[in-house]
C-alpha cells in the first residue's frame, strides 16, 4: 500500500541546495544556516516546497559520511517541522545506502532521493533490489531517480521497473525524465496516481498539465519568488503563464536560432556546473570538492550572457554580503 501521506507532501519547488565550502574544502556550516534560514523567510514552507540538502547540486557524491550526517541534522534543527526536508543517496552499495538512509531518518528527515547504482551497467533486477533493500530497512520515504544519462547501458526505467517498484510502501516519488517526451508524459499518465512524479525535465507546462506537481529546482535557491510564483501557478493551472515564464528564462535562450549553441561540458558531477550557474546569480558557495575540473570557459561565458540577457536577474533576492 502506498504512504499516500508522504506522498501529498511532494509538492512545489523541490529546492536542490549547494553545499557550501571553505577555501580548505570543509564544510561551511554557518553559510548553510544562513541559507536555510533564508530560505525559511521567504516563504518556502509545508505544501509550496521541500528542501533537498546534499543532493546532486550538493555533490552528493563527493561528501564524507560526517558531513552527509552534519548536513542533515542541521536542516532538520533549522527547519523544524516546518517545511519537508529531503537528502540525495546515491552509492553502489546497497548496504552503504541504506546506511545512510538510516543516518537520514534517526535526524527526522523525511525523503530520501535514492539514485539506482549506476556507472557500471544494472540490470532492472539490480536497480529494483537496491530498492528494496533500502525500503525493507529503513522507514523514510523514497524519490526513486531516473538518471539515465550516467548508465553506460543507456538504462531508463521501463513500465515494468515501474510496477515492481509500486509493490514498495515507502518509494513515494520518481524524479522523473524520460529519454523521449512519449516516455516523459506517458509514464506520469499511467503511474502518476501511485507516484509523486517530480519534474527533471520541465518543458513548458507540459508536466503539470499531465498532473505532476513538483519540480527540481536550483534557481529557487536565488530567486524564491520565481520558484513561488511558479508554484502558485502550477497549482492554479495557469499554464499559459508558465509557458510564458518558461520561454523567457529558459526556452529563448537555448532554442532561438541567433543564438550561440550552448557549447558542451562534459562534468562528473553536478556540483561544478551548480556553483557556476548560482555564481552567475550573486551566491558564492566555495570550491567544489576535489578532483574536479572546473567548467570550460566557453561554456562559462555561454551561462553568464544567457542570465544577463533573459531577466532572470531581476528575480534574484539573495544578498551573499548579508552573510558574515
Amino acid at each position: 500500500m502506498t504512504n499516500n501521506y508522504a506522498k501529498s507532501r511532494l509538492v512545489g519547488s523541490v529546492v536542490s541546495m549547494p553545499t557550501f565550502t571553505n577555501a580548505d574544502y570543509s564544510v561551511n556550516l554557518d553559510k548553510h544556516r544562513h541559507h536555510v534560514r533564508w530560505l525559511l523567510k521567504q516563504g518556502y514552507k509545508e505544501g509550496n516546497c521541500v528542501l533537498l540538502i546534499a543532493g546532486g547540486a550538493g555533490e552528493t557524491y563527493m561528501l564524507e559520511e560526517s558531513e552527509f550526517q552534519a548536513l542533515a541534522q542541521l536542516l532538520i534543527e533549522e527547519t523544524q517541522g516546518t517545511a519537508p526536508t529531503m537528502v540525495m543517496v546515491a552509492e553502489l552499495s546497497a548496504r552503504a545506502a541504506a546506511r545512510k538512509c538510516q543516518i537520514a531518518a534517526e535526524a527526522g528527515i523525511d525523503f530520501v532521493l535514492l539514485s539506482p547504482p549506476h556507472y557500471v551497467s544494472p540490470t532492472e533486477e539490480d536497480i529494483y533490489l537496491h530498492h528494496k533493500y533500502v525500503n525493507d530497512r529503513v522507514e523514510i520515504g523514497i524519490m526513486t531517480y531516473n538518471s539515465f544519462w550516467v548508465m553506460p547501458s543507456g538504462y531508463s526505467y521501463s513500465r515494468s521497473l515501474f510496477e515492481r517498484l509500486a509493490t514498495l510502501e515507502n518509494v513515494v516519488g520518481v524524479k522523473w525524465t524520460g529519454t523521449t517526451t512519449e516516455d516523459y508524459l506517458g509514464f506520469q499518465q499511467m503511474f502518476g496516481d501511485r507516484f509523486a512524479m517530480s519534474e527533471n525535465r520541465q518543458f513548458f507546462s507540459m508536466g503539470a498539465q499531465f498532473g505532476m506537481k513538483s519540480r527540481i529546482d536550483v534557481i529557487g535557491n536565488v530567486a524564491p519568488r520565481l520558484s513561488l510564483l511558479q508554484t502558485q501557478l502550477m497549482k492554479d493551472g495557469a499554464y499559459d503563464e508558465i509557458e510564458e515564464l518558461y520561454k523567457k528564462l529558459n526556452f529563448d535562450q537555448i532554442y532561438d536560432r541567433n543564438a550561440t549553441p550552448s557549447p558542451a561540458a562534459p562534468m562528473v558531477a553536478d556540483g561544478p556546473h551548480a556553483r557556476m550557474l548560482l555564481r552567475h546569480l550573486g551566491m558564492e558557495t566555495g570550491p567544489a570538492f576535489p578532483g574536479q575540473a572546473d567548467p570550460p570557459a566557453d561554456y562559462v561565458n555561454w551561462w553568464r550572457d544567457s542570465i544577463n540577457s533573459n531577466g532572470l536577474l531581476e528575480w534574484v533576492d539573495w544578498d551573499d554580503s548579508d552573510f558574515g
